[in-house]
């Protein structure tokens, strides 16, 4: 038993409306359904990968902005064909974007830079290429810029708790778990001199096209964000049988909020769902 998929992720925002107009300028997302004052957007067909837009409460608009350091669910990924258009798309929507890096990646390289978006969601954004996991969004479209959701990523108080949370609990693997430090790194995330991070990747068993990070850092100032009501809140993973992955789950320390909705590490409320159209 294992989780599946990212389907959803829920993002609290000052302004839907806002959210939504950063999020198909920067990224060309297609609004997929309105319901009330809620918006999901995402890749028109594709049925993973999506990102549902809720408002905040009155109280958290005034939030100021995270590091992307600060603990808490902080940050979402999507892959682009060309990063010196979507840092331009990104900051022509309003969005802040950090300088393009290349560093080693396994015997290649890998060419990456980081966003900050709507209601303090930072985003990872590597380049696609021959070897990038799957994303049916660039399979079935070649002149597509950019993926749907590939990753959530929170930085969690004990790095190796989450781990034990995700994939002795969730069943997810470890497909890379290594520390970044440098001149490279540091100019790419913001973080101060000689500091470090910790990066877990997991995947699914069969590597399903929305995916789950674990982030940590090491020589930082980090601030306790994981009870902010503003952006990133909810992963929602498809998982075979909603219901017993939920009671696993809460054996791994998840706190349950619903029948299938737990508060996890970092302060991530992890949604089970039934896998959609057959997504896993």
């Amino acid at each position: 038993m294992s989780l599946g998929a990212v389907v959803e992720a829920v993002i609290a925002c000052r302004s839907v409306e806002a959210s939504v107009a950063f999020h198909t300028r920067a990224f060309g997302l297609d609004v997929i359904e309105r319901n009330g004052a809620e918006a999901l957007i995402g890749v028109d067909g594709v049925e993973t990968g999506r990102i549902r837009l809720v408002p905040a409460p009155a109280e958290a608009a005034a939030s100021a902005d995270p590091r992307i350091w600060d603990l808490g669910p902080r940050l979402l990924g999507m892959y682009s064909r060309d990063l010196a258009r979507t840092t331009r798309m990104i900051d022509e929507a309003g969005g802040r974007s950090r300088p393009i890096a290349t560093y080693p990646y396994g015997s290649g390289s890998l060419s990456e830079c980081v966003a900050l978006g709507t209601d303090g969601v930072w985003w990872t954004l590597p380049q696609a290429g021959a070897a990038h996991r799957p994303s049916p969004a660039l399979e079935t479209d070649p002149d597509r810029l950019h993926g749907e959701l590939h990753t959530a990523v929170i930085v969690p108080a004990d790095h190796d708790e989450a781990l034990r949370f995700f994939v002795d609990g969730g069943g997810l693997s470890v497909l890379f778990d290594g520390e970044m430090s440098g001149e490279t790194f540091e100019h790419m995330v913001g973080m101060p001199d000689g500091a470090s991070l910790r990066l877990s990747f997991l995947v699914s068993a069969d590597q399903a096209p929305a995916r789950f990070e674990i982030m940590s850092f090491t020589g930082v100032d980090a601030a306790d964000l994981t009870d902010r009501r503003l952006g990133l809140r909810r992963v929602a993973f498809a998982a075979d049988d909603p219901g017993a992955m939920a009671a696993t789950l809460e054996a791994y320390g998840g706190v349950r909020l619903g029948e299938r909705v737990l508060r996890g590490p970092a302060g991530l409320e992890v949604e089970l769902r039934e896998p959609p159209g057959g997504a896993r």
